[in-house]
């Protein structure tokens, strides 16, 4: 399955569960796109010509880029402005080891990040879709199935989370800092 038939059958999907003729796996519009990590710049550029494509039949599509997001997430953390962030991380990261800042943000970085995208979220409507692209650069703080699980009941709008990894549950399975679970509802639509 390529690019062709990966969008062919999210588009399907979406298209159904906003008309109300498609029921997405346990009843939660959460949609997890698997790609070859090969892929990032080529997946970056199909999921945007996807939220075009369902804005010209009439529902609503935001592209987020997570980097943003965890940008906004850690700014809050560390209570700096965003220009002043780059700043604060060096000065953070050269009087502590790297590890223990990896693990000190991890505790509290998976919730902060959450909260930015419900904020980010909570305007968009039941039959729109929110696509968070650059899944990766969360890693190793928060994995794809723990973000969905913290968006699920908080959210009205279908969520799709692109992510790079080579095999089905590569990069869910891995273990990240976060200390959360799996979360396995949802769909799965897997790059064969």
């Amino acid at each position: 399955m390529g690019w062709h038939e990966v969008m062919q059958d999210l588009e399907a999907k979406l298209d159904g569960t906003f008309r109300g003729t498609y029921r997405p796996l346990d009843n939660v519009p959460f949609f997890r796109v698997q790609y070859p990590p090969g892929e990032e710049r080529e997946a970056i550029r199909q999921f945007y010509s996807f939220a075009e494509r369902l804005g010209q039949r009439g529902w609503k599509a935001e592209c987020i880029s997570l980097t943003q997001v965890c940008q906004q997430a850690l700014a809050r953390l560390l209570n700096c402005p965003l220009a002043e962030l780059p700043e604060r991380l060096k000065a953070l990261e050269s009087g502590r080891d790297r590890f223990e800042l990896q693990h000190q943000l991890s505790e509290h970085l998976p919730d902060k990040i959450a909260e930015v995208l419900k904020e980010r979220l909570e305007e968009m409507p039941g039959e729109s879709a929110a696509i968070l692209l650059r899944m990766g650069s969360l890693y190793p703080f928060i994995r794809p199935s723990s973000l969905a699980s913290k968006l699920e009941g908080q959210v009205r709008c279908a969520v799709v989370l692109p992510y790079p990894g080579t095999t089905l549950g590569a990069l869910l399975d891995a273990p990240p800092a976060d200390p959360h679970g799996g979360y396995y509802r949802g769909e799965v639509i897997a790059w064969r």
